[in-house]
C-alpha cells in the first residue's frame, strides 16, 4: 500500500458505508456496464466515468474510469472485448473500483481492515474490495484522494440512477446522452447538481514513425529474404507481474514478441519496462532480426499503434504489412506463459 497516503479510518468508514448502500440498491438490475454515469471530482474537476457491473450476474462492481485516458481504455475494452486476450484486459483499465467479492478473494489486509472498522459481511459477492487499476501495474490499494472520490462516485451514481428511474432525469447511452453529477462548495459543504450531457468519446490517433536512414533501408533491401515467410509481431504486457522489493507495487514489464505462425516458434523476444519505448524497441528488434535472420514477405499486426510504428518501415523495405483481428500464434504463446505463471 502507498502507506504515506493511506486513507484515514473516518474516510474508510464512509467508503464502506457507501459501498454497502450501493450493494443493497442493486443498481445492476437497471444498468448495463456500458451505461456510463459521470461524476466530477470536487478536488480537481476531473470526470470519473462510472460503469456499474453485474447485469450478467458474475462480477458486481462500480468502476470509475478516470478522465479521457480512462474513458478511452474503457471504450477499447467494450468495443474489442472479443479479441483482447484475457491477460491483457487489465491494462485497458485506468480506474478506481469497488467490487463485491467472496471472502476468500480478499487479501489479509482487506479482512483485517473490515474487522478493525467494525463492519461485517456474509455470503457470496458480499465483501467490498477497493482497488486502483492502472495499465502496466498490478491492482493496488487506494490512497486518501481515491478513497474520497470513490465514496462520492458510489453515492452520486446511485442518486443519478434513482432520478432516472423516477423519470426526473434522462439518459440514453446509445445516443451518448447521460448524466453528470457535479458540485459546488457552499458554506464549507458540497452541494451536488445534475446535468444532462452528451458524452464526448475520445479518439486515439497514433503518430506515424518515419525511418530516415536511407543506408539502413538499402541494407535491409539487400539482405537475404525469407521466401514467403510471414511473421506475427506484437508489443504488450508480460502476463506475470514483477515485484522488485517486498511491499512495493508489482508491475508488468512490456514485451516485444516475434513469432513464426506456421511453426508457432518464437523467433525473437525482448522484455523492457516503459511503454514509452515501444516504437524504439519494436523497430530496433525488427531491424536487427531482418539483418541477421532475413527479411519476411509479410508482417502481421493487430493494433493501430503497431501500424503507426511499422508502416513507414515496411513500405520502404517492401515488406507487406497486414493488420489482422487476432494473432493466434502469439496469443497461444502468451496464454501458455500466463498459465505457467
Amino acid at each position: 500500500m502507498r502507506k504515506d497516503n493511506k486513507p484515514t479510518d473516518e474516510q474508510l468508514i464512509e467508503l464502506y458505508q457507501a459501498a454497502s448502500d450501493f450493494k443493497k440498491a442493486e443498481p445492476w438490475k437497471w444498468l448495463y456496464d456500458a451505461d456510463l454515469i459521470c461524476v466530477e471530482n470536487p478536488k480537481d474537476k476531473m470526470i470519473g466515468y462510472c460503469s456499474v457491473m453485474g447485469r450478467a450476474g458474475e462480477h458486481y462492481a462500480l468502476g470509475v474510469y478516470l478522465g479521457d485516458e480512462g474513458l478511452s481504455g474503457f471504450c477499447d475494452l467494450m468495443e474489442n472485448a472479443d479479441i483482447i486476450p484475457y491477460h491483457q484486459a487489465l491494462h485497458f483499465q485506468d480506474c478506481i473500483m469497488c467490487s463485491f467479492e467472496d471472502r476468500e478473494l480478499l487479501s489479509k489486509q482487506d479482512r483485517e481492515e473490515i474487522k478493525a472498522l467494525g463492519f461485517s459481511f456474509r455470503g457470496r459477492n458480499a465483501w467490498p474490495r477497493f482497488r486502483q487499476l492502472k495499465p502496466g501495474f498490478y491492482p493496488w490499494f487506494i490512497n486518501q484522494d481515491e478513497c474520497v472520490f470513490l465514496t462520492y462516485a458510489l453515492r452520486q451514481t446511485l442518486f443519478a440512477l434513482h432520478k432516472v428511474i423516477d423519470g426526473q432525469l434522462r439518459m440514453d447511452i446509445e445516443r451518448g446522452e447521460t448524466i453528470l453529477r457535479h458540485s459546488k462548495e457552499k458554506d464549507g459543504k458540497l452541494e451536488w447538481y445534475s446535468k444532462e450531457i452528451l458524452l464526448d468519446f475520445p479518439t486515439v490517433i497514433y503518430n506515424p514513425v518515419e525511418i530516415n536512414d536511407d543506408l539502413l533501408i538499402q541494407r535491409i533491401k539487400k539482405a537475404e529474404g525469407m521466401g514467403n515467410a510471414s511473421l506475427q509481431v506484437d508489443i504488450c504486457y508480460l502476463p506475470s507481474p514483477v515485484q522488485e522489493k517486498r511491499g512495493a507495487r508489482p508491475y508488468f514489464p512490456r514485451i516485444f514478441i516475434l513469432v513464426e505462425p506456421k511453426s508457432g516458434l518464437v523467433v525473437d523476444f525482448h522484455m523492457y519496462q516503459s511503454i514509452n519505448d515501444d516504437a524504439d524497441v519494436a523497430l530496433n528488434r525488427l531491424i536487427g532480426f531482418c539483418l541477421e535472420k532475413g527479411v519476411p514477405r509479410e508482417i502481421q499486426v493487430r493494433s493501430a499503434k503497431m501500424v503507426a510504428i511499422l508502416d513507414d518501415f515496411c513500405q520502404k523495405t517492401d515488406i507487406k504489412l497486414k493488420m489482422v483481428k487476432s494473432l493466434s500464434s502469439i496469443d497461444q504463446v502468451l496464454e501458455e506463459m500466463a498459465d505457467r505463471f
